[in-house]
């Protein structure tokens, strides 16, 4: 490797190595950014359409209750319905989300059925826009909602595959760069001969360290004076009086009917607007609300029963034995979900819907875990006929 004509050649070739495999390397990273912007916006178009199915849900349920504004209701169902129409006209644009283009079909279903709803409440007529909210519209509801999920999930595991796989070509082109510029480096660096050392080197006393090197013998230093910590000032403890005043009183209840009086202490002790107790039925397959505080009695008549498998913070609270935080969202406020769990297992959830400005932070959804701790010495799993028949506070008694 002494001519320069082939010096110069391979450190040019080692070079163009380098540079294509750094090149193909960034372009990697670009499709990665751009498969994460798309996660990005799906999951947020997912997250808007839930949201504004939650809302068409509440509207719709309470458009079907006596004493409601049945218009006022209307229009705010009529308003989620369009915001659900906008967002899945962006969200079915997305690469892999073309199964959400046969859901405009559905929101038409959806939209007649509102008028129906509407028309009936308006019309006096409660029995008849209940029947349609609860056995037309808000199935239609539950299907939009499930394929929105189902579609924005499959979507960002695709990004995620596509991610993973642009990080593992990144990885094969650097070190095929290094490989290059390594060769190019080994084949081109002269390699020096060996050297005879001189008699003035030879004669050199072995203890006496070389010039330049570093002195690693460890010697003795005068550490800094520390720092006192600041002592932590006192929690104020005011507001945990609540929650043991709550605490007491379900570890002295007596009585199924007296749970909702205590729930409804609770709710102040947990910054919250509403309460629920659900229990799961004697298969465990399914949660049914037995108790509640803080929602209409007529509201809460109408709660149906969840399925442990569904796709839910309810469901998934139960079946992951752990809390679950879901985040304040466009008229939808900051809920926390944690189990209730006994000597047997898992019996049920308690959920909370927090008052407006409350997040689901560490303390709030220790203070659920707490009540839902004392919860579970005074409830268990409710037969399948208890949980089809009797009412919310019979079953709240038997259990």
């Amino acid at each position: 490797m002494r001519r320069p004509i082939v010096r110069w050649s391979v450190f040019v070739t080692s070079v163009a190595v380098a540079a294509g495999c750094c090149y193909w390397a960034v372009r990697l990273e670009q499709r990665a950014a751009e498969q994460r912007r798309v996660q990005t916006a799906a999951t947020a178009d997912g997250r808007a359409i839930q949201g504004a199915l939650t809302d068409a849900r509440r509207a719709l349920s309470a458009m079907a209750s006596p004493g409601q504004a049945a218009v006022s209701w209307s229009r705010q169902a009529t308003t989620s319905i369009e915001a659900v129409r906008s967002r899945l006209g962006t969200l079915s644009g997305v690469e892999g989300a073309a199964a959400l283009k046969g859901l405009s079909e559905r929101l038409d279903r959806l939209t007649d059925a509102e008028t129906r709803v509407r028309d009936n409440a308006v019309g006096g007529r409660p029995l008849m826009a209940s029947d349609v909210a609860f056995g037309e519209a808000l199935p239609h509801v539950d299907a939009i909602d499930s394929q929105v999920a189902d579609t924005v999930s499959a979507i960002s595991n695709g990004a995620d595959r596509a991610v993973a796989a642009a990080r593992d070509g990144q990885l094969a082109a650097l070190a095929g760069a290094l490989a290059a510029l390594g060769l190019a480096a080994l084949i081109l660096v002269p390699v020096p001969g060996r050297r005879e050392p001189s008699s003035t080197e030879s004669e050199a006393p072995a203890t006496e360290p070389a010039r330049g090197t570093l002195d690693l013998s460890l010697r003795p230093a005068d550490a800094p004076p520390s720092k006192a910590m600041p002592a932590r000032p006192a929690p104020d403890l005011a507001p945990l009086a609540a929650l043991a005043a709550v605490c007491d009183g379900l570890a002295g209840l007596a009585r199924g009917d007296e749970l909702p009086a205590m729930l409804d202490q609770a709710r102040t002790a947990l910054a919250a607007r509403g309460l629920a107790v659900w229990l799961t039925d004697g298969d465990r397959t399914a949660l049914q609300v037995v108790a509640s505080a803080g929602y209409d009695v007529r509201v809460v008549r109408r709660f149906p029963a969840v399925l442990v498998s569904d796709n839910n913070p309810t469901s998934r609270a139960y079946a992951t034995g752990g809390p679950v935080v879901t985040a304040a969202g466009a008229g939808q406020p900051a809920a926390v979900t944690v189990p209730i769990k006994g000597a047997r297992g898992t019996a049920g959830v308690l959920s909370a819907e927090l008052i407006d400005g409350r997040i689901g932070d560490d303390e709030t959804v220790a203070r659920a875990r707490i009540v839902a701790a004392q919860l579970a010495g005074l409830v268990e799993p409710l037969p399948r006929r208890e949980r089809q028949d009797a009412p919310p506070a019979e079953r709240a008694e038997n259990a």
